[in-house]
């Protein structure tokens, strides 16, 4: 009996409760049970649950075709997948064309008897639900985080140029970017030119920045003090680099209508 053991987190569940060592443990557990000795294990940490494109589950695919397994073998439904069509698929046309069994021992489904792959498709429905209000939840909460608390919806990486991400999305300001990020929309307002403005930075020392990069930074409303979820734009709870109190005493005095223009 050759056994395939899978397992799989996504991103925000490397540190809940359906942890790799945990899910090992269990599988091995279960095979020693059975007096299963011919194991492979196939681990994608960090993939997400609502495709098949993961480089273990890949694997897993070629082997079955080639005959190098009986079995598979999973904690939980959902660690297969969490999308009901991609369940299916591989159950349907991968491991049963192969005549490989498959066991999720959390909900106890064995392949190998009619009443296990007719409880597939029950499972499978509710797996793809889960996924899609937790999908649903962490939106709803991104959306309110920008609109009700005027924070930034990015990650750390993602931060803009000019600001440093905090907990919870807050931005504060990097005095040092501040002053590159000004002297950029002073010269383009002066130059009204990417490429002028691009070759001045670099003629003054400024790292070369992208005609691309330049663009949307110059576009970019988070610098008049605004932050964006799902194309809108709303009032942010940072601190402007380009003030209201700078434009009305006429720096930049056409901002307004540039961001008017670039939008």
């Amino acid at each position: 009996m050759k056994v395939a053991l899978y397992a799989r987190v996504s991103t925000e569940q490397q540190i809940d409760n359906y942890s790799i060592p945990l899910q090992r443990e269990r599988l091995e557990a279960f095979c020693t049970s059975k007096g299963w000795t011919h194991t492979q294990e196939y681990i994608d940490a960090g993939y997400s649950g609502s495709n098949l494109n993961r480089p273990a589950l890949e694997q897993l695919q070629k082997d079955i075709e080639s005959k190098k397994i009986n079995a598979v073998i999973v904690y939980r439904l959902d660690r297969l997948s969490r999308s009901q069509r991609d369940t299916l698929y591989l159950i349907e046309e991968i491991f049963l064309p192969n005549n490989v069994e498959f066991i999720s021992i959390s909900e106890t489904i064995d392949t190998s008897t009619p009443f296990g792959r007719a409880m597939i498709g029950v499972m499978s429905v509710f797996a793809q639900l889960e996924r899609e209000t937790i999908t649903e939840r962490l939106r709803s909460g991104r959306l309110k985080m920008v609109r009700d608390q005027g924070l930034w919806a990015g990650g750390s990486d993602a931060s803009p140029y000019g600001y440093t991400r905090l907990k919870r999305g807050e931005l504060i300001v990097n005095e040092e970017e501040r002053k590159h990020i000004v002297r950029i929309f002073e010269d383009y307002i002066k130059l009204k030119s990417y490429t002028k403005v691009q070759d001045q930075l670099e003629k003054e020392g400024f790292t070369r920045i992208k005609v691309k990069r330049l663009v949307h930074l110059l576009q970019n409303r988070v610098y008049i003090g605004e932050v964006s979820f799902a194309g809108e734009w709303y009032k942010g709870a940072h601190e402007p680099i380009i003030s209201e109190d700078e434009k009305s005493a006429g720096f930049l005095g056409k901002i307004g209508t540039f961001f008017k223009a670039a939008m």
